[in-house]
């Protein structure tokens, strides 16, 4: 009988997802989540959730919640403008757990940015925690 391959126990893999920014995501000022990723993890979802960028920020941004759609609403605007984000930039997001996600942020070209420091970022809206 032939050897049947052995898998190794790998972890599992986060939820990602990656966005494109429209200019009806900059309009709007929100974000959806895509349904995929909500119909794994939106049970888990609260009203609040944290984004956390590589410098360490963590910023607060309310959930809107409609039937099956998702989105990234009140704070959203702030962490856009804190940011270099505009149309045709890439965020890609990570799920952790307990409604925290991990950001990168890729210019239009697809490399990711230079993240301020935290003693550049202090024109950052209130809506932001820190860690």
């Amino acid at each position: 009988m032939p050897a049947q391959p052995i898998s190794p126990s790998l972890p599992e893999i986060p939820p990602r997802f990656v966005k494109t920014v429209l200019p009806s995501t900059l309009r709007d000022q929100k974000l959806r989540i895509p349904n995929k990723i909500v119909r794994k993890i939106g049970h888990e979802l609260s009203n609040v959730v944290h984004i956390t960028v590589p410098n360490g920020y963590v910023w607060q941004v309310k959930l809107k919640k409609e039937w099956r759609k998702v989105q990234f609403d009140d704070g959203w605007q702030g962490f856009v403008e804190a940011y270099p984000i505009s149309v045709d930039s890439l965020v890609l997001f990570e799920y952790e757990s307990n409604s925290t996600f991990h950001a990168h942020i890729y210019d239009e070209t697809a490399c990711e940015i230079n993240y301020p420091s935290s003693d550049e970022e202090s024109h950052i809206s209130s809506e932001e925690s820190h860690p």
